[in-house]
């Protein structure tokens, strides 16, 4: 995905910068890393960023929800492993627009385009601020290293967009050529997002974003069952379980566990519609879009309020960053 010039070319790449998980077209992984000064052994670490004099490799446990990504380096480094992870994911693949070699060797004397997007509550706010985030880390280009392969490009601009708002254009344009009106949720692992689009145009009287995220739900499981069974469970756990995966259990506290999940569940979900009825105060007559991992989780628990009439999953996790990257490439036109 690229756009072509008199003397270069430039690839354009859309992430989601989540609060759980990051999440590129090809790419999805948690939001947690590790900084060191000495190289990691490749033994301990297989995603290995080298950058400005410093090493950085992925964890499984995830950094704690940060309303402003801007405010340290954490957005920065997760672009870098999105990007490596991505344009080697397309190698692999064999859609690469770019040069490769049999084996993928770097990624060297390019420009690339951002695709990113910030929740509709925060948009405006936030937006320029989030470009600027990146386009003053790229003075002299941008260089680091990626499992020992070389990345060295020009970062040529940022395109920021609305979240949600850019997966229901791409995934459920359909539907909104269909309704003047619908709603489309995010359910994430931070917060819970929602944004009206009017005749295909976010509404700024029902934008929300609220921290109330599945990562709020998996504590309150976990606090619950260990204060009243002993149980100590752990967000992997949880989340499995919640996502229809068999998780295992001791016969004796099997059923005791399994209902409380469910029970809390149900309460969670109650209280998200509560909290939306805050912008709007029936969904019974609007065709809402939920997306994120958490509404797909969380389905059977959504459905059971009764709240919604028409309602449409949006089932791919990555849907906000192959959004961006689409958006682009149609405001870039580019076919």
């Amino acid at each position: 995905m690229y756009l072509k010039g008199d003397n270069f070319m430039s690839y354009i790449i859309g992430i989601d910068h989540g609060n759980g998980n990051m999440k590129t077209e090809n790419s999805i992984y948690p939001c947690g890393y590790k900084m060191q000064e000495t190289a990691p052994d490749k033994l301990f670490a297989r995603d290995i960023i080298e950058y400005d004099g410093k090493y950085y490799t992925l964890s499984t446990t995830r950094f704690s929800y940060q309303t402003d990504k801007t405010a340290d380096e954490k957005a920065f480094i997760f672009t870098l492993f999105s990007m490596a992870k991505e344009l080697i994911a397309r190698a692999a693949a064999g859609k690469a627009d770019y040069d490769v070699q049999k084996d993928f060797d770097g990624f060297v004397g390019k420009e690339v385009i951002l695709a990113v997007g910030l929740p509709p509550a925060h948009f405006e706010k936030q937006a320029k601020p989030f470009k600027e985030y990146f386009l003053n880390r790229n003075k002299h280009g941008i260089n680091f290293k990626y499992n020992g392969k070389s990345f060295s490009f020009y970062l040529k601009d940022v395109l920021v967009y609305p979240q949600d708002y850019a997966a229901a254009v791409v995934f459920k344009g359909d539907l909104l050529s269909q309704y003047s009106t619908c709603y489309c949720i995010d359910i994430g692992d931070g917060t819970i997002d929602m944004v009206g689009l009017t005749n295909g145009m976010p509404d700024k009287d029902t934008m929300l974003s609220r921290e109330y995220g599945m990562s709020k739900l998996r504590s309150t499981i976990i606090d619950s069952i260990i204060n009243d069974y002993g149980v100590t469970l752990n967000h992997n756990t949880v989340e499995d379980f919640l996502s229809g995966k068999k998780i295992a259990l001791a016969p004796d506290i099997e059923e005791q566990i399994s209902s409380r999940i469910k029970k809390t569940a149900d309460d969670f979900a109650r209280d998200i519609v509560n909290q939306l009825h805050s912008k709007v105060s029936d969904f019974r007559v609007f065709p809402v879009i939920f997306c994120g991992g958490g509404a797909i989780a969380l389905k059977q628990y959504l459905e059971k309020t009764k709240a919604f009439s028409i309602t449409h999953y949006i089932t791919e996790i990555n849907a906000n960053a192959v959004g961006y990257q689409q958006i682009a490439k149609m405001s870039l036109g580019i076919e």
